[in-house]
């Protein structure tokens, strides 16, 4: 697995490039970490190269979703694959996070949003 990392406005933009699986949760779980104690409450996880997860890596991404509501913050997933949001949805995890189908729809988000 390997992260990338961009900024865009207030958001950390995260992207995940192989798989997520329970091999290798604890490094991205450290990522989110030291994301958090650098004082980033705002957390985009792009999965355009994710290739796979399982139900370790949905665990983070709850678990990184509940400390970041317990601090105002938010986790926005997009790029999602088919067969990755086929697990979301069989899961009941879609309307749990704020999901985009693109970089482009998550920009233009911002200009309502956030302004």
């Amino acid at each position: 697995m390997q992260i990338t990392k961009k900024i865009i406005r207030k958001y950390v933009v995260l992207g995940v490039r192989g798989n997520l699986n329970m091999n290798n949760v604890h490094f991205i779980k450290q990522i989110f970490e030291n994301e958090i104690n650098k004082g980033v409450k705002f957390i985009v996880i792009d999965m355009k190269d994710l290739t796979y997860i399982d139900s370790s890596g949905i665990g983070s991404l709850i678990n990184l979703m509940s400390k970041l509501r317990s601090i105002s913050g938010q986790i926005c997933l997009m790029n999602m694959r088919q067969d990755i949001e086929r697990i979301f949805s069989m899961t009941k995890l879609l309307s749990f996070f704020k999901i985009f189908k693109n970089e482009e729809e998550f920009i233009n988000s911002l200009g309502v949003q956030n302004g």
